[in-house]
């Protein structure tokens, strides 16, 4: 008997870990899934323990583990007649690992990103971290910009699997609806400085004071860094930019919905900053399931999206100017601006990476 369980914050479309462990759980059997989380959701139907802390907390205080470790294996012993496949698609949780691997037939570990080598730097976590990666049997990337950064700077050598696979999203096609009468640029995600708004703030003007358009931005995320937050907002103001910049926070998904369908183009001009770098980014997902055209940040894992379509544009981040030249050229193109356009393009990604997660998973038996 087979049992493939879960370490996640909480099975939840509305953030990055919650739609991928949702994800992956959706390519395995129902009545095998086991979820250990951060919070309960009683949406999905599975068996869930709410009995871990948020993934943060352990990594600023691992002692954390060792208070948490008897309420997880008194759940573990209720299913010790089980071939048990633990999967990490949230980093932190993995330092539990070295001290439950006796309770798992094989461990899977999900380097999607920044974490992976957060844990590997801290040296509140490095030592759990250089031991729980004995024990991964298999380990996947998000992406190949992920697994190049990483592999850097981390040797999983005792690990026998390890395979790119980019994340999915459930692809729906959604009612036509009439665009912003203002050409429009769309961006999701937290507010901070490896996202790249500061950058695309920067085309923003470029496009309105020197090329003389008049686009407008919407910038859709929650904000924990003031000093940030505080610069682009002087950035906006300075250049006169205010009624063409809206920052919006806590949006509904309706609502969230409404924004990609009415604007003209998505982009993320991501940067990689330290250990800090956009394992692929979801959103730009999101997009395409809107029929949006996209233009992607060389510095993010996303890229890998060229070898689905490639056209697809993949700019340096930092170059303001070809980045709005390409703006310019795309939201003019009226065969790149109708609605189903990148639809294909996201259904073909959708195949071929459920594809090789579906193989994959035909070995966990």
């Amino acid at each position: 008997m087979i049992k493939q369980l879960f370490f996640t914050s909480k099975l939840d479309y509305k953030s990055g870990w919650g739609t991928l462990t949702i994800n992956y759980i959706n390519e395995l059997e129902k009545e095998n899934i086991i979820v250990f989380c951060n919070k309960k959701n009683s949406n999905f139907n599975y068996q869930q323990y709410e009995i871990l802390r948020k993934p943060l907390d352990y990594i600023k205080n691992p002692f954390l583990i060792f208070i948490d470790l008897f309420k997880i294996k008194q759940i573990l012993l209720k299913y010790k007649n089980y071939k048990i496949y633990s999967h990490f698609p949230v980093e932190p949780y993995c330092l539990f690992l070295p001290f439950l691997s006796n309770y798992f037939f094989s461990n899977v570990y999900y380097a999607i990103g920044t974490y992976s080598l957060e844990l590997n730097q801290s040296y509140k976590t490095k030592f759990l971290f250089n031991l729980a990666k004995k024990k991964f049997k298999s380990v996947i990337f998000f992406s190949s910009f992920t697994k190049d950064n990483i592999e850097k700077k981390i040797k999983f050598n005792h690990t026998s699997f390890k395979k790119i696979i980019n994340p999915t999203i459930i692809s729906k096609k959604s009612k036509k609806e009439k665009k912003f009468k203002k050409k429009t640029i769309i961006c999701v995600g937290e507010i901070k400085p490896r996202k790249g708004y500061h950058n695309l703030i920067n085309v923003l003007v470029r496009l309105n004071k020197f090329y003389k358009k008049n686009f407008d931005l919407i910038l859709i995320g929650k904000s924990d860094n003031n000093h940030y937050q505080d610069k682009l907002n002087l950035m906006v103001k300075n250049n006169k930019q205010t009624r063409n910049v809206k920052f919006l926070t806590n949006v509904s998904e309706d609502k969230l919905k409404f924004y990609y369908k009415k604007s003209h183009l998505f982009t993320m001009l991501s940067k990689k900053i330290g250990n800090h770098f956009e394992g692929f980014g979801i959103v730009y997902l999101e997009a395409l399931n809107f029929g949006l055209p996209i233009l992607v940040s060389k510095e993010s894992g996303a890229r890998d999206l060229i070898n689905v379509k490639k056209n697809i544009k993949i700019l340096n981040p930092d170059k303001v100017d070809k980045i709005s030249k390409e703006i310019i050229k795309m939201t003019n193109n009226t065969e790149l601006m109708s609605f189903n356009y990148n639809f294909n393009i996201l259904k073909d990604h959708n195949y071929i990476n459920n594809l090789k997660l579906k193989k994959f998973y035909k070995t966990l038996k």
